[in-house]
């Protein structure tokens, strides 16, 4: 399985601490079953984006150099988790963050409303010829009292990041059930640990993949797990599903109730 979402990568951000964490998180996604990880550590306040591309590198040459060494038969990709801020947009470099040799680039949107540029910066990404795939919508407040405010994203060419301890209830019930909504309306479209350490925040994912199988037809979730993943590494087209609309289910009282 691939990892598309993982701050793995040590002395980059809030992830891991060390390279001999940076080791044992590997350790712990190679007996969860993925085999290659995309290494996205924040890029928020990085003026010199170049610079910042070719420490992500350098720390994924690094580490893989280290996992040949010990015979850990785990793959690392480079790429970025950029923040959606606008003026990231007219700096140089921003090719050099995405997913491996792709035009596919992880965006972070605040866990509060979706900001009023978000359609902008999305739109503006898909002019420079990138794909924005957006990472964990359903942890954002916004996107949890309105799915449907994705499926404009969606409809626009972004594709979801869904995170695997959302989906398997690590933030609660209720960006569980955020997940669930998504990813069964056809706005989930590959799945990340977002892992930060070799403890609660690992690279765990097993779990996850269980869940899907009993939210989805095994077809659809094996896109989710399988196909979708590997469609962003080879840098081809990913033709995805239409969003379908998320229509709350009303109570037997609902009627009555004053808006």
């Amino acid at each position: 399985m691939i990892d598309m979402h993982s701050h793995i990568l040590w002395d980059m951000d809030d992830g891991a601490a060390s390279q001999k964490e940076s080791l044992s998180m590997a350790a712990i996604a190679l007996e969860e079953g993925i085999g290659t990880i995309v290494a996205t550590p924040h890029c928020i306040d990085e003026q010199d984006i170049e610079a910042f591309a070719g420490k992500v590198k350098q720390r994924c040459n690094s580490l893989q150099k280290a996992l040949n060494d010990k015979k850990i038969p785990l793959n690392i990709i480079p790429g970025a988790e950029i923040y959606i801020a606008p003026d990231i947009l007219e700096r140089p470099g921003l090719n050099k963050l995405t997913i491996g040799d792709s035009r596919y680039i992880l965006v972070e949107m605040p866990m509060g409303e979706v900001p009023r540029y978000a359609e902008d910066f999305l739109y503006h990404l898909k002019l420079k010829g990138f794909t924005p795939i957006i990472a964990h919508p359903e942890r954002n407040r916004g996107i949890i009292e309105n799915p449907n405010i994705l499926a404009r994203f969606i409809d626009l060419g972004s594709l979801t990041q869904i995170n695997t301890g959302s989906i398997s209830g690590f933030f609660g019930p209720k960006v569980q059930e955020s997940a669930r909504i998504l990813i069964t309306h056809n706005m989930g479209h590959v799945l990340g640990t977002d892992a930060h350490s070799n403890g609660r925040r690992g690279p765990y994912i097993k779990q996850a993949v269980e869940f899907l199988y009993s939210w989805l037809d095994k077809d659809s979730a094996d896109k989710i797990i399988y196909h979708n993943p590997e469609m962003v590494l080879s840098g081809n087209m990913l033709s995805v599903d239409a969003p379908i609309e998320y229509r709350p289910r009303k109570g037997i009282f609902s009627f009555f109730k004053r808006r």
